[in-house]
């Protein structure tokens, strides 16, 4: 069922992407009234074609992209009539207009699509920890400035994050991203400011990132930086079940108190979570409730590989059964008018682009490891995984995938748009295209570089699935 799942999330997502890619430069190249005679989108035998006036659209047989086709000499002869229309035979400003069209609109894209999430709203869990918690961070980074140790008068006060460099969070998701930007940038250390709930009291201080390996994905940073999660004292009662999931197919029902995990007593649906979590891919036992009738339940967890981090977790495929009035406490509701969330989803795609430029460098340099590159077998398990999680999830995923794809695309490699970009900016500069045999040896470094980042990404994903 995961593999049907990542299937069809890997054709929905990589369909979606590479469609808005290929209308980009068709688009253009219709408003400069250029000839286009094919637009596909992946690659090899069509499985489905259909012509409509002048241009065939297809469907390719590997979803691994696309291409659109022009009328163009150099791909071999041009019919007299259509002569002006040729692609060669326009200016070099069309041309590059015609090629960056592509990127630029994969970037427009996940601006948009950030945008959409922010108007539709989500609901996310407080990143909240105990006072204790708070107390132990601020002693084990004692030489660091920060605001008085806070008064150790209720061990299960809860104090909320809400900046983490100066940047406001609403989640443990936005945490980990943030601290994923510090370590791409090479900080030292990250500067936090909680506040207790229920009060106007706030604490800065700042935790060095030094324990911390960019290039060990196993590695929990959060916890590492003694970042734990509080317990919340929901109750652990089965609420959704997810179709043949590992709780649906153990025989889970909604209404069912989880009492113990492996002999463990669960006393809260946190609790529950970190224990299912801690055993990915594991047969345990469980002991449930229902209608006052004790019952043993031996469940096989399936596991998810976290996106930032590669680490492997535990999933059971079951919600909790927790009231409206139970988590609002706990709960932020994340929703923003239009404007500020077209600001918001800027922001947001510059960011990501500043982390990746960053990203490139660093492994260039030979500071970050290449094991960070993930191939089309990740893709599709992050698409499936995203299709079951519901709209917003999808969302986040494909607003990001098509930053990436945008990005790519964008690097002056020869093969890529932005090698041929590269070379319409040296034709402006010089008055004269760049020579063929340049091109050539171009495109066979481009070929040989993309060729060697595709295998070493699937050779990463094939190491992920042997490890998981």
């Amino acid at each position: 069922m995961d593999f049907f799942w990542s299937l069809v999330g890997f054709i929905l997502v990589m369909g979606l992407i590479v469609t808005i890619h290929e209308y980009g430069h068709f688009q253009v190249a219709r408003w400069f009234n250029i000839k286009v005679t094919d637009f596909s989108v992946g690659f090899g035998k069509a499985l489905y074609q259909k012509q409509f006036g002048e241009v065939a659209f297809k469907i390719g047989m590997i979803p691994l992209g696309g291409y659109v086709k022009f009328v163009d000499e150099r791909e071999g002869p041009v019919e007299t009539e259509d002569l002006t229309r040729a692609f060669n035979r326009q200016s070099v400003y069309k041309r590059f207009a015609v090629v960056a069209a592509g990127p630029l609109i994969n970037l427009i894209l996940a601006w948009l699509v950030f945008a959409s999430m922010q108007v539709i709203g989500m609901n996310t869990v407080k990143p909240l920890i105990n006072e204790s918690t708070l107390n132990e961070i601020i002693s084990d980074n004692s030489n660091q400035p920060s605001q008085t140790r806070t008064q150790q008068n209720e061990e299960r006060a809860f104090w909320e994050l809400v900046e983490v460099n100066g940047h406001s969070v609403a989640s443990w998701q936005n945490t980990h991203q943030q601290v994923l930007l510090a370590l791409i940038a090479n900080k030292a250390e990250i500067e936090l400011v909680l506040n207790r709930m229920h009060s106007e009291h706030f604490v800065t201080t700042k935790v060095s990132l030094s324990q911390l390996d960019i290039n060990n994905t196993n590695q929990h940073w959060l916890s590492e930086l003694g970042l734990k999660p509080a317990v919340l004292k929901i109750d652990a009662i089965a609420g959704q079940v997810i179709t043949d999931g590992p709780a649906d197919l153990a025989g889970i029902q909604p209404g069912d108190k989880l009492i113990r995990f492996n002999q463990i007593e669960i006393d809260s649906w946190q609790d529950f979570v970190n224990l299912v979590q801690q055993h990915p891919n594991q047969n345990v036992s469980l002991e449930i409730k229902r209608n006052d009738v004790q019952l043993r339940k031996t469940v096989r967890l399936s596991s998810v590989s976290e996106p930032e981090t590669g680490e492997l977790v535990g999933r059971i495929g079951l919600g909790v059964d927790a009231s409206e009035a139970q988590m609002e406490p706990y709960m932020n509701k994340i929703q923003m008018g239009v404007t500020e969330a077209l600001d918001y989803g800027f922001n947001r795609s510059v960011d990501l682009i500043i982390m990746s430029i960053q990203m490139v460098k660093r492994m260039i340099l030979g500071e970050v490891s290449v094991s960070h590159l993930s191939g089309p077998i990740s893709i599709a398990q992050f698409s499936g995984q995203a299709v079951q999680n519901g709209l917003i999830s999808f969302l986040g995923l494909l607003a990001l995938l098509s930053l990436s794809i945008g990005f790519l695309n964008l690097l002056p490699i020869p093969v890529l748009d932005g090698g041929h970009l590269l070379y319409y900016l040296v034709e402006m500069i010089k008055g004269s295209p760049v020579s063929d045999q340049v091109q050539v040896v171009g495109q066979n470094i481009g070929l040989f570089l993309i060729l060697s980042l595709t295998l070493l990404a699937l050779f990463n994903d094939v190491i992920r699935l042997s490890n998981g």
